[in-house]
């Protein structure tokens, strides 16, 4: 791993981390149980790797890719490469809507548990965004954030840690 200079890097790269965790353990449990066979989500380890999951394709994928989209795509466009910032945005814009999907289920299932219509869906487009948001993520670490490092200024840090504290609202 590289050593990123700026605090804002090292946030999105900590969130990537984190991100990654919940996708491991999401695909232990859509290996676990096939899709025609839901997992008993009154178990505390389901139960509580569905709400990371709802929160990690929630608030924490629209907020990091808000962030992406606003202060550091046209940042990245303007310096190096505009095809890369476009290439990410497209990957959001696929990933925004599994995730949304993924999360109805989650809401859905979390009373009386996934019926077998649900978990196949919810198996498949869980499956999909896996695949998609661990191969963006391994984008945005080989490429995006070193290249970002040696772009930004270290006086554009702080403002933009602010602006990542604006948009996750506080």
């Amino acid at each position: 791993m590289f050593d990123l200079k700026l605090g804002i890097l090292r946030t999105l790269h900590e969130e990537h981390v984190a991100m990654l965790g919940v996708l491991e353990r999401l695909e232990a449990l859509l290996a676990a149980n096939r899709p025609n066979t839901p997992p008993d989500t009154s178990r505390a380890e389901t139960a509580s790797l569905l709400a990371d999951v709802a929160t990690a394709l929630g608030g924490d994928v629209t907020h990091h890719y808000e962030f992406e989209e606003t202060h550091l795509f046209p940042r990245f466009t303007e310096f190096a490469d505009p095809g890369i910032p476009n290439m990410l945005r497209q990957e959001h814009e696929i990933i925004r809507p599994l995730a949304g999907r993924l999360n109805a289920l989650i809401r859905e299932a979390k009373d009386s548990g996934f019926s077998a219509e649900a978990w196949a869906e919810f198996h498949a487009t869980a499956a999909e965004a896996v695949e998609r948001e661990i191969f963006h993520i391994q984008k945005e670490e080989m490429g995006f954030l070193p290249a970002l490092d040696q772009i930004l200024e270290e006086d554009e840090d702080g403002p933009l840690q602010m602006a990542y504290v604006e948009i996750k609202g506080g």
